[in-house]
């Protein structure tokens, strides 16, 4: 609406100024042609201020109508000047700048920017639009301007001009009209409408015009100069709202087929046939006819340097293109990913050699095949879905199951792109694609490694709270021992420990190896960490029909050790030699042997054994020859980084039959001998301490267990002071003083290092008194405060009390 506006607005005042100027000829001529300069220079000026958002042929479309209009001003300005000197003539000197007006638009018609910036054909396509350029300045020169310039009989020159020039304007009409077709998709179809319509408008206009000017009707500044005006302004406006170039895939540069062959040679061929076959066909005499021939043997000349020009730069453009097929190719062949191009119908037109190896077809046998016969079955529906996706968005991405020559499958990551030709039809699709198989065999084992952990903080809180009813247990039986004495059911109650006690360090064994150790390590003996994970699967395997043989050194055999880390590589070696052996029966021995500056610990079954080309893996992350959701494949790796931190090694040894995985850690001083580990008091001491009452502060939110502690503390002298919490136990502690204090870590209110720091506040020296008891083994208070604190695991014995009390400063009273 506001380039309507403007336009009626220009109309209005360039017609109006005729109006007014009427009967004054000099002034009504500079005017309108001034009006018309303006209109003409605007042009220019719109192009040269949105040039910058126009690249390659759709840039060069734009120029080469500035090109005209800027050479049509030049020729307005010579026609406006030779008026106003003398009696008005048409053809003259400044005829061929005027026509050039015309000659841009038409040339430009070659640049087809509907097809898309096309940078890489900029060059040949501007030599193009120059030898078109030429053409017709040739055939306006050659039927207008010679003419004009030696007296001729037949048609006048004025006469031939206003021909051409309504031929000029109907081909233009008619170029811009296809082109709305041919553009009926892309974002120039409006471009080409708007200059259809001007140039539509412009034709009929002109003949109009034409009719005037023959006889000698034409006058400036009135209705018969819209014939210039619509054209141009409709120029300016399909200039100022003209799309902007966008960074997309271009098609292939031209290869040199027919068309390009034609189109580069035809104002060649056209030249030589126009001028030398009029010369014999309708001569003009002499001396016309020598500047016929002059003119033509020029134009031939420099015709023939266009097109050398042209053939050299597509030469050297496909000499480029062909180095760069080359290069793409050799990237194609040695990259890693699956390429495969197939064609339009689906025939296989090529795959590199990494497609070619993973499908296990040579590229002959691939050569006869299609899509459909190198996926897996059911996926060849696929095929049509994908296609109409690519035309419909230009891409399809998701993952295809194809079938090897042996039958077997894999699943493939993948990215498909068609591949179109100049007309913008598919002619190829191209297919890039990954083998996942390990990846997705990693995510489900990352899956897997997950749940497993959730399960063994589901088994940690489970077996804590075993451990609460396990102490129970343990200790009542214990007071009954104590008061039965020697009689009754001993031999049952001794049972009934033995079995409680064992369930209590099952417990502990799980909670080692399904929670975080802590990093602190201390001096262990090897033997005691293969009992422990013996009796940890003892039972299992031998349900499972396998024998668990234990052939331990008779000696003492100290490792300065992370307990827990190094009893999973135990279990973990277990484990694996446990799943070699499947469903068969078989034999599984834990030996462990010393040496003279390292200990050794050997897990050996008798089954099928590692193949040789699964030797060199067997301690690789994620790789694993469990199926998915049986192994996570990070055992023996992270195994092996245990053994490493320890300054040992974990290793696979030789073995005629069977599996042998051996742990070597250094060997440490010698432990200290069973039953002389705790200093105990001296008897005067111990006599000393039973002569006064010592009180004691049980802290435990599990009322069984407190109550058990109670019992146990006042059999050994101890005043008892209870309580439930952290906050009965804030209020327990007022003005008393206390010689122990049994803290549960967790407790319903609070923490045990909670209340150590309550109670630390009210007596200074409770550290020396003070007991963490736990059902956790491998659980501390987190908290520097507590470093040095004794703690007592349950399920604990009564023995195991009497140590810890040994441990700490009872004072006497």
């Amino acid at each position: 609406m506001v380039y309507l506006l403007i336009g009626i607005l220009y109309v209005a005042v360039y017609l109006g100024a005729g109006v007014l100027l009427t009967g004054h000829a000099f002034a009504e001529m500079l005017t309108s042609s001034t009006l018309l300069l303006l209109l003409a220079g605007s042009v220019c000026g719109i192009i040269l201020w949105r040039r910058r958002d126009w690249e390659g042929t759709q840039r060069l479309f734009w120029e080469a109508i500035a090109a005209g209009m800027a050479m049509w001003i030049i020729g307005q300005i010579g026609f406006t000047l030779t008026n106003l000197t003398a009696q008005r003539s048409w053809v003259q000197w400044h005829t061929m700048f005027s026509l050039s007006g015309g000659i841009g638009p038409v040339v430009a018609l070659f640049a087809r920017p509907y097809l898309g910036a096309r940078k890489s054909s900029t060059f040949h396509i501007a030599v193009d639009l120059i030898s078109y350029a030429m053409l017709i300045g040739f055939v306006f020169a050659y039927f207008i301007m010679v003419p004009s310039v030696v007296p001729v009989s037949g048609p006048s020159p004025q006469a031939t001009l206003l021909a051409l020039v309504q031929m000029q304007r109907l081909v233009l009409f008619a170029g811009f009209a296809i082109g709305v077709w041919l553009a009926w998709d892309t974002p120039w179809r409006d471009t080409y409408a708007r200059l259809a319509f001007g140039t539509g408008v412009g034709f009929f206009l002109r003949l109009v015009t034409s009719g005037a000017i023959a006889s000698d009707r034409y006058r400036e500044g009135t209705f018969f100069d819209l014939a210039w005006i619509v054209p141009f302004m409709c120029y300016a406006w399909a200039a100022h709202r003209a799309p902007s170039s966008v960074s997309a895939p271009e098609p292939a540069p031209p290869s040199g087929g027919w068309r390009a062959v034609v189109i580069a040679t035809a104002p060649v061929l056209l030249i030589p046939l126009i001028g030398f076959g009029l010369l014999r066909v309708q001569p003009i005499g002499d001396p016309g006819d020598s500047f016929r021939l002059l003119l033509t043997t020029l134009a031939m000349v420099a015709g023939l340097g266009l097109l050398t020009l042209r053939l050299s730069a597509q030469s050297s453009e496909l000499q480029r293109a062909d180095a760069r097929v080359r290069l793409l190719a050799a990237a194609t062949e040695q990259t890693a990913d699956l390429i495969l191009i197939t064609r339009a119908d689906g025939a296989v037109e090529h795959a590199n050699d990494a497609c070619v190896h993973a499908l296990g077809y040579s590229r002959e046998e691939l050569s006869t095949m299609t899509l459909p016969e190198l996926l897996e079955y059911g996926f060849e529906r696929m095929v049509g879905h994908v296609g109409a996706e690519v035309r419909t968005s230009g891409i399809w991405r998701g993952t295809l199951i194809h079938r090897r020559k042996d039958g077997t499958t894999f699943p493939a990551s993948s990215t498909v792109v068609a591949l179109r030709n100049r007309e913008g039809r598919i002619v190829h699709f191209v297919g890039v694609q990954r083998d996942i198989t390990e990846e997705l065999k990693l995510r489900d084992q990352l899956v897997h490694s997950e749940r497993l952990s959730a399960v063994g903080e589901l088994v940690a809180g489970v077996a804590h709270e075993i451990n609460n009813p396990l102490q129970t247990i343990i200790g009542c039986v214990e007071l009954m021992l104590e008061e039965m004495g020697p009689v009754g059911h001993q031999r049952d109650l001794e049972l009934v420990r033995q079995e409680a006690t064992r369930a209590g360090q099952i417990v502990r064994n799980l909670l080692s190896f399904a929670r975080r150790s802590a990093p602190n390590r201390a001096a262990v003996d090897l033997n005691q960490l293969a009992r422990a994970v013996a009796a940890l699967r003892e039972h299992h395997l031998a349900q499972n029909n396998i024998k668990l043989q234990l052939e331990l050194h008779p000696g003492v055999l100290p490792v300065l050790v992370n307990r827990e880390e190094i009893q999973q590589i135990v279990l973990n070696l277990v484990l694996n030699a446990e799943h070699a052996l499947g469903d068969s029966p078989g034999t599984i021995t834990i030996r462990t042997d010393a040496g003279e500056h390292a200990h050794s610990v050997q897990v050996i079954d008798d089954g099928p054994g590692v193949s040789a080309e699964l030797r060199g893996r067997v301690f690789e992350p994620f790789f694993t020859t469990k199926d998915v959701g049986q192994g996570t494949g990070l055992g023996l790796s992270i195994a092996l980084g245990i053994a490493t931190a320890h300054g040992g090694s974990l290793q696979l040894v030789d073995r005629a039959k069977g599996a042998c995985f051996q742990l070597t850690l250094p060997a440490h001083a010698q432990l200290a001998p069973p039953g002389h580990d705790v200093p105990q008091p001296p008897a005067a001491e111990a006599t000393k301490a039973s002569a006064a009452r010592r009180r004691a502060l049980i802290v435990e939110d599990e009322r069984p267990i407190r109550a058990l502690l109670i019992r146990l503390l006042e059999r050994r002298e101890y005043e008892v002071v209870e309580a439930g919490s952290v906050a009965e136990a804030r209020k327990a502690s007022a003005g008393k003083t206390f010689d122990l204090v049994l803290c549960d870590v967790r407790l319903g209110d609070g923490s045990g290092i909670e209340c150590l720091r309550d109670l630390r506040t009210k007596q200074v020296d409770l550290d020396r008194r003070f007991v963490f008891v736990t059902g956790d083994v491998t659980a501390g208070s987190g908290d520097h405060d507590a470093d040095g604190i004794p703690v007592l695991t349950k399920p604990f014995t009564a023995a195991d009390l009497d140590r810890v009390l040994a441990e700490i400063e009872i004072p006497v009273g």
